[in-house]
C-alpha cells in the first residue's frame, strides 16, 4: 500500500505543479506586449513592460526546470535503488540510529543541493547576470554555495539522526515535539548572530536622516531592536530589500546597502515600518506556530508508520529507524507540498496586507507605495503571475494589488484626496 500512495501522489503533485506552470508561461506569452488595463496607471514612466515579461518567464524557466529536476530526483532516488543501496550501506556501518540517521540525512540534503546546482548557476550567471541585477563574483558564489550546502547537511543531519534515535524510544513522540520546539526558537534567535555573518559583512548604519528617522520609528512603535546594520548585499545583487531577524534582545534591523544608499529616507523608513507590523502583528510568532504544526505532521506521521511496521520493506529498504526517517520524510513531503502549500500561500499575503496597512498608518500610504513602486521597478517585478499559479506559490501580493489596497488606505485616510 505504501510505496502505492506515495507513487501516486508524487505523480499527481508533478502534474499539478507543472500544469500551473504551464499556465504562467501562457498568461506570460499573452500579457508580453499588452500590459493589462488595469495594470497600466500604475507603471511608472518609462517602465520596460516588455522586459519585465521576459525576466518573469526566465525565472519561471529556473523554476520549471529545478521542480522537474527535483521530482525526478526523488522518483530516481527511490525507484531507481539509490536511497536501498545507501540505506545497506549506512545501516551496515553505523550501529547508532543517531549516526545512521545523521548520515543519511546529511547525504539527502547534498544529493538535493548538487541536482539542482545547475540551475541555480543557470539562475545567477544567465538570468540575473543578463538582466544585469548579477553582481555576484564566481569565487564568492562557490564559496556561499559550499557554505549553503554545509549549512543544510549539518542540520538535516542532525533533524534526521534525532529523529532516528527518538522514534525508537518509548516517550520518542513526546520528545520529539519538545525537542522540535527548542530547536525552532533556538535557531530564530542565533540566525542572526551567527548565520547572517557568514554571508554578509554587517556594519552599523551611519548617523543620518535614515538613522534618526528609523530610530524615531522605533521608539514610536516599541520595537525593540538591538542593533540597526547595514548588510553589503551590493556585493551579490542590485536587488534591494530590508529585514529583521532574530527574537527579543537579539533581534536585529538589517538594510542591504542597495535600499539604505539609494532610497529616501521616508520610503526606506516605510519598509521598515512594514517590517515592524509583521512584529506587531505577531506575524513571526505565527509562522513558528505554523512552522511547528506542519513539523508535528511529520511527527506524528513518522510514528503512526513506525508502530505499524513494513513501510522501509515495502520500499525495499533495509530496516532501520535511520533509513525509515528519510523515506517517511520523502514520503511526508510529497503529501504536504499537494495539500498545504496553496493555504500557506494564502496566509502568507494576508499578513503581507495587514504588514502594508500598519506601514501606511505609520509613514503614509505614499511612502509605502513609492517604496513598492521603486523596488518593483528596480527589480522589474511588476509583471503579475497567472490568477492559479500566484495563488498556488505566490507568498506576496501582486504590486499591483498591494499598490491598490494602498491606495484605498490613502482615500479612507484622506477623504477627497
Amino acid at each position: 500500500m505504501w510505496p502505492s500512495v506515495f507513487w501516486l501522489v508524487l505523480s499527481v503533485s508533478a502534474l499539478v505543479e507543472t500544469a500551473l506552470a504551464l499556465a504562467q508561461w501562457g498568461w506570460l506569452n499573452r500579457i508580453d506586449r499588452s500590459v493589462p488595463p488595469g495594470l497600466a496607471p500604475l507603471l511608472p514612466e518609462g517602465y520596460g513592460w516588455w522586459r519585465g515579461v521576459a525576466y518573469a518567464r526566465e525565472r519561471l524557466r529556473v523554476h520549471l526546470g529545478t521542480l522537474l529536476t527535483r521530482y525526478a530526483g526523488v522518483a530516481l532516488l527511490v525507484g531507481g535503488l539509490g536511497l536501498a543501496k545507501a540505506s545497506s550501506l549506512v545501516e551496515g556501518i553505523f550501529s547508532s540510529p543517531f549516526a545512521a540517521g545523521f548520515t543519511l540525512g546529511a547525504s539527502l540534503a547534498v544529493y538535493f543541493s548538487l541536482i539542482e546546482l545547475p540551475w541555480g548557476l543557470y539562475e545567477t550567471f544567465g538570468v540575473e547576470t543578463r538582466f544585469g541585477f548579477n553582481r555576484t563574483p564566481l569565487g564568492l558564489y562557490a564559496r556561499d554555495t559550499l557554505l549553503q550546502i554545509s549549512l543544510s547537511a549539518g542540520l538535516a543531519g542532525f533533524l534526521a539522526g534525532g529523529a532516528s534515535f527518538l522514534v525508537t524510544r518509548p516517550l520518542g513522540f513526546a520528545w520529539a515535539l519538545a525537542g522540535i520546539a527548542v530547536f525552532d526558537f533556538t535557531l530564530a534567535f542565533l540566525f542572526p548572530n551567527l548565520v547572517l555573518p557568514l554571508f554578509y559583512r554587517l556594519r552599523p548604519l551611519p548617523e543620518g536622516e535614515l538613522k534618526a528617522r528609523l530610530e524615531s520609528l522605533f521608539e514610536r512603535t516599541g520595537f525593540p531592536a538591538s542593533s540597526l546594520l547595514v548588510a553589503d548585499g551590493s556585493r551579490r545583487s542590485s536587488h534591494g530589500n530590508a529585514f529583521f531577524a532574530g527574537l527579543g534582545r537579539l533581534r536585529r534591523v538589517i538594510l542591504f546597502d542597495t535600499l539604505a544608499e539609494k532610497f529616501p529616507p521616508d520610503e526606506a523608513a516605510a519598509v521598515i515600518a512594514h517590517e515592524i507590523g509583521h512584529w506587531k502583528g505577531r506575524h513571526v510568532i505565527t509562522g513558528l506556530v505554523l512552522l511547528f504544526a506542519v513539523q508535528l505532521t511529520f511527527v506524528l506521521f513518522a510514528f503512526l508508520a513506525w508502530n505499524r511496521e513494513g513501510f522501509s520493506e515495502a520500499f525495499g529498504l533495509a530496516p532501520g529507524p535511520g533509513t525509515f526517517v528519510v523515506m517517511a520524510f520523502l514520503f511526508w513531503e510529497t503529501l504536504t507540498g499537494l495539500f498545504l502549500q496553496p493555504f500557506l500561500s494564502a496566509g502568507s499575503r494576508r499578513r503581507e496586507f495587514e504588514a502594508d496597512r500598519f506601514a501606511a498608518r505609520l509613514e503614509g500610504p505614499g511612502a509605502m507605495i513609492g517604496a513598492l513602486s521603486r523596488l518593483a521597478t528596480d527589480s522589474l517585478a511588476w509583471t503579475p503571475s497567472e490568477p492559479r499559479y500566484s495563488a498556488w506559490y505566490a507568498s506576496h501580493p501582486s504590486v499591483a494589488d498591494r499598490v491598490l489596497a494602498l491606495r484605498q488606505e490613502e482615500t479612507a485616510t484622506f477623504p477627497g484626496k
